[in-house]
């Protein structure tokens, strides 16, 4: 027989390389009041019943239970949460937001929704999103919204423009309303569903629009309440044909969320990318055509999977436009700088339908 070769070498090989911490897009926040711990930001919580062991149950916090209820009642939800706490001492719920920021720290959550029904403390939150790479969904039952009324927070956050924000209305604003008190957290249960959208997967990026929700009741609207919603770009969930839905999926800008959700997935993925090349370098990568094709292969990965898990078109394939080492300008190459270009179109969405059929006897 033929002896093993471990018995006289063991030899173990593994790959090593630079590999940096991934950002998630489904690392979901809700900002409370609360007293039970000291932290600003406390989890991540994977059921209600690590929410009920930490101290955060129905009866010591039940609007973060309601919450927690809400997130976690979603079949293809989120995974966690994370907790952040609003000091009665915090000049102002940027104050907050800043505060348990620090604590998370940077790309700590992607997710937000906070406690607050207030339109002021509502723009005031939406304001504080826009500035990072992250997504706000506010929930308000402000009545005139449903009527188009001036002065609405809907109307507010419209006239901002911001990308980053998306309103939902819901009749129900706590744990005291509807059915159960999950029912008021319309908020949490659309986070949850959206932010649980495998954005690094086969196929797994999404709309947030036509998404149904459990733990949570539809708004029974007529269709001019919903168009006053849908006028200042706000959201609901709705019902037709038997079937309760959000729609229509937008920030207050307009912009699809998923829109954002992609450039920003595009450019983290790039950023991470790029940076592993940089620093997994055993020497250097050096300033000639075959250092520049290391960059132009690892930005083209990122473009494919991009293709593959449905953020960018496979009908228009991205163009990277790499210049040639001798026309770079000297001062770049003396500053160690390269730049370069590229242009792709995102897949986008079908949300609605015009089907003429013409029938004749």
């Amino acid at each position: 027989m033929t002896l093993p070769a471990d018995i006289f070498v063991d030899v173990n090989v593994s790959l090593a390389g630079a590999v940096a911490d991934k950002f998630s897009f489904g690392t979901l926040l809700g900002a409370f009041a609360h007293s039970e711990t000291a932290n600003r930001v406390d989890g991540p919580y994977a059921s209600v019943s690590e929410l009920d062991d930490a101290g955060f149950d129905s009866s010591a916090t039940p609007e973060i239970n309601a919450w927690g209820s809400a997130v976690f009642a979603q079949d293809s939800g989120v995974d966690s949460l994370l907790i952040g706490r609003i000091d009665a001492g915090d000049l102002s719920l940027t104050a907050s937001l800043d505060a348990i920021e620090a604590e998370a720290g940077d790309g700590g959550f992607y997710l937000l929704n906070a406690e607050t029904r207030i339109d002021a403390d509502i723009v005031l939150a939406a304001a504080w999103a826009e500035a990072r790479r992250m997504l706000y969904v506010a929930q308000s039952s402000d009545a005139d919204i449903l009527t188009g009324a001036g002065g609405n927070i809907a109307e507010d956050l419209a006239a901002l423009g911001y990308h980053r924000t998306g309103l939902i209305y819901h009749r129900y604003d706590d744990s005291s309303g509807g059915d159960a008190a999950s029912d008021g957290y319309l908020d949490g249960a659309w986070s949850s569903r959206c932010g649980g959208l495998k954005v690094d997967a086969p196929a797994g990026a999404g709309t947030w629009a036509f998404k149904e929700l459990s733990g949570v009741t539809f708004d029974p609207l007529s269709l001019a309440q919903a168009t006053a919603v849908y006028a200042n770009d706000a959201n609901l969930f709705g019902r037709a044909k038997g079937l309760s839905f959000t729609s229509k999926g937008t920030a207050a800008s307009g912009r699809f969320l998923d829109v954002t959700t992609s450039l920003d997935w595009l450019t983290v993925r790039l950023e991470e990318a790029l940076l592993e090349l940089l620093v997994g370098a055993p020497t250097k990568i050096p300033y000639t055509s075959a250092g520049l094709n290391l960059f132009r292969g690892a930005s083209q990965l990122v473009f494919d999977r991009g293709v593959s898990y449905g953020h960018l078109s496979p009908d228009t394939p991205a163009t990277i436009v790499m210049p040639r080492v001798e026309t770079v300008a000297s001062a770049d190459k003396a500053a160690r700088t390269l730049t370069y270009t590229a242009a792709a179109v995102l897949a986008g969405g079908i949300q609605r339908v015009i089907f003429n059929v013409t029938v004749e006897q």
